[in-house]
């Protein structure tokens, strides 16, 4: 049944790479038997195929600067998601960490620096998209949520300064309409 839902499309392909003769391989799999990959988790190489992901609307989720760690993520670089995106590929930041799953901002804030550093000219309005529109474009329901329009479900954090910045605090977060976290009111703060 799954396989089936893959062929048809009704279930979106999230496929674990790290290495790019991988993914390449693996979206000539998928062009043969005729289903789509949607994102390649961990590519710490996706930079050596951005134009590839970009043509083929692929997002890759990476790190903001994890590689080494084993072989196939010998050759991850810090501005890998910088490259993906300045290729016009689909750019998500992702760990695989509790603690920094709850700092993705600060995680693609890195990636930021990482890839301006490296000479690539992406605003903080294009970044904040690798954790918020793109994850929602990989996963098919960018139509329900990832963006902050009229209709879509969303949750909702109010920073205290820029979120990129290592100095923002949450102030207020809201989930499914409702205030679930303020930070200067006791009753809605984790006990």
């Amino acid at each position: 049944d799954t396989l089936a839902g893959v062929l048809r499309g009704d279930i979106l392909v999230q496929n674990h790479c790290y290495r790019a003769d991988e993914m390449v391989v693996m979206l000539d799999i998928a062009r043969e038997f005729g289903y789509r990959i949607t994102m390649f988790h961990h590519s710490s190489e996706a930079y050596k195929v951005a134009d590839v992901l970009a043509r083929e609307g692929v997002c890759s989720a990476t790190w903001a600067n994890w590689w080494g760690f084993k072989m196939e993520s010998l050759d991850g670089i810090e501005e890998n998601a910088g490259m993906v995106h300045a290729a016009g590929a689909c750019a998500v930041i992702h760990s695989d960490d509790e603690n920094l799953t709850q700092r993705l901002n600060q995680e693609a804030a890195a990636a930021l620096s990482a890839a301006r550093r490296g000479g690539y000219q992406i605003s903080e309005e294009q970044a904040i998209m690798w954790i918020t529109s793109n994850p929602a474009r990989a996963m098919g329901i960018l139509d329900q949520t990832g963006t902050l329009e009229a209709g879509k479900r969303a949750d909702v954090v109010l920073w205290t300064a820029n979120p990129f910045s290592v100095y923002a605090r949450a102030e207020k977060v809201y989930v499914d309409g409702a205030l679930t976290y303020d930070r200067r009111d006791p009753r809605f703060q984790p006990r």
